[in-house]
């Protein structure tokens, strides 16, 4: 703009063509006192009064407007080579090469099937590509960068597809409640172990990225709890999370004081007691039995001298996973380590 004095508008002079007349030329010109403002002209050619080319030079001075799309809504024919959306769901402009949508400044959408297409989630590989399966994918997250992660796509995971693997554990004390895995960002067989195998896992998903929900499954006990899985095992399922793991495990949280009136106990191989009961995150109420998540159990009313420990990350027992008596049960689980695994959404 130039001076607020000035006002903002441009002479444009057109002559009218009769049908068929071709290459007269069209001047926009600017208005002498708005120095600001260059001088633009272009070429017009017209049949019929119906402009078929423009070539010159655009001086916009203001938003350019392009058709917004989600990524599942935008059309896939019928496209010319060279057409331009906005993707609202990836919050950034596409361009059309003929085949496929791609990031204007940037290759193909991120499906996560290499470190320079590594995607933001599972969840976000879905929306590029609903086919997806499970396996291993590159992950872009806070901090570290791109990290191969073992992700269930499958809709019979936990609900629905487009979860990340983020910890898991064999039948072992890798895991046990004091251990700096919980309270550090150290990883342990971030590589070697992106799979569903039993073995002990530790990544950077569970590090850095911020979950709205927390699923875990225990595939070496019944089948059942809050949600379901294509495979044997157990499952807990917690939303509203907003926290990374690492933050989420530190932090005490009591998400029910009845458990054995719930789904997250009901069915499963874990032992009970009747008095005291409490499930959710870092319980420290009985000292010697903390858990990172799972059960407080005692058969009288308080915790002073719990009996039961049952769920992921022991201190009594030093287990990764795991349901363990001592005295006084209600109802009698397996009663021993287990393998267990942590997933983020």
């Amino acid at each position: 703009m130039g001076d607020e004095s000035h006002e903002n508008y441009r002479e444009v002079t057109m002559t009218y063509l009769s049908p068929g007349s071709v290459g007269d030329t069209l001047t926009f010109t600017a208005v002498s006192a708005d120095t600001d403002v260059k001088s633009a002209s272009g070429f017009v050619s017209m049949v019929g009064g119906g402009i078929l080319q423009e070539t010159g030079t655009l001086d916009a001075t203001a938003a350019l407007n392009f058709p917004t799309y989600t990524t599942s809504g935008r059309p896939s024919s019928g496209i010319d080579t060279g057409a331009t959306i906005y993707n609202s769901t990836t919050e950034k402009l596409q361009t059309w090469n003929g085949s496929e949508w791609m990031d204007i400044g940037g290759g193909s959408e991120p499906d996560g099937s290499s470190a320079d297409k590594a995607a933001a989630s599972a969840a976000a590989i879905l929306q590029v590509n609903a086919q997806a399966a499970d396996g291993v994918y590159w992950i872009l997250l806070p901090s570290v960068g791109a990290k191969q992660v073992y992700c269930m796509m499958d809709t019979n995971h936990l609900g629905g597809g487009g979860w990340m693997l983020a910890w898991k554990c064999t039948r072992g004390s890798t895991f046990h409640y004091d251990t700096n895995y919980w309270t550090s960002t150290n990883t342990y067989n971030e590589t070697s172990q992106l799979n569903r195998n039993d073995g002990d896992h530790k990544n950077h998903v569970f590090n850095y990225y911020v979950a709205g929900t927390l699923g875990a499954v225990f595939p070496d006990i019944n089948n059942g709890g809050q949600s379901s899985v294509g495979y044997n095992g157990w499952t807990w399922k917690q939303g509203g999370v907003g926290q990374t793991c690492l933050n989420r495990f530190q932090s005490t949280e009591r998400i029910s004081s009845n458990p054995r009136g719930e789904s997250m106990w009901q069915g499963s191989g874990f032992t009970s007691q009747g008095g005291f009961q409490w499930y959710g995150f870092n319980y420290t109420g009985s000292s010697n039995n903390a858990m990172r998540w799972g059960f407080g159990w005692n058969n009288e009313g308080n915790e002073s001298s719990n009996d039961v420990c049952s769920g992921i990350g022991h201190r009594r027992t030093d287990s990764s996973a795991g349901d363990h008596i001592y005295c006084c049960q209600s109802t009698t689980g397996v009663n021993r380590t287990m393998r267990a695994e942590i997933w983020v959404q």
